[in-house]
């Protein structure tokens, strides 16, 4: 049983020996990688830098050069919409005030019409008590002619 610890003790110490003999080159190893990664994301002059900056500030120039001329489109638009809408505002106005005088002219010839009616009317009645009351007149002789021969009638 010792023999088994001796041995796994000495496998121990030969793993801790090669990783300290292996452990300088991949350290080495992670530290050029890591500097490579390092120099890869930043630039390596100031005049990559400075060109980035151009480049950023040429694309903000560009996107406000975008929003002006669609700002100016959006203006023209909607003065040529404002300016339609007053030509039809307008005109509903003008159609408004002709259907208002055309309204006035047929509440007037109602009114006339009502006139004219109650005028006929008036004028049919008056007619027609007239005839009547000539018809009554004329009928009264014939019935005081007809009552009087009646009466001779009865006497005779």
């Amino acid at each position: 049983m010792i023999e088994s610890l001796m041995l796994c003790g000495i496998g121990l110490l030969a793993g801790c020996l090669l990783m300290l003999v292996f452990f300088p080159f991949v350290h080495e190893r992670a530290v050029r990688l890591t500097r490579q990664d390092l120099l890869e994301a930043t630039p390596m002059a100031i005049h990559a830098i400075q060109a980035d900056k151009d480049q950023l500030r040429a694309q903000f120039a560009m996107s406000l050069r975008r929003l002006e001329v669609n700002l100016d489109e959006m203006r023209a638009k909607t003065a040529g919409r404002s300016e339609e809408i007053s030509k039809r505002t307008k005109e509903v106005n003008r159609l408004q005030v002709e259907l208002d005088k055309k309204t006035a002219m047929i509440f007037a010839l109602r009114a006339r019409d009502q006139v004219r009616k109650s005028f006929v009317r008036r004028t049919v009645k008056i007619l027609l008590y007239l005839f009547t009351r000539a018809n009554r007149r004329a009928a009264r002789p014939r019935i005081l002619h007809a009552q009087r021969a009646r009466l001779a009638n009865r006497q005779t």
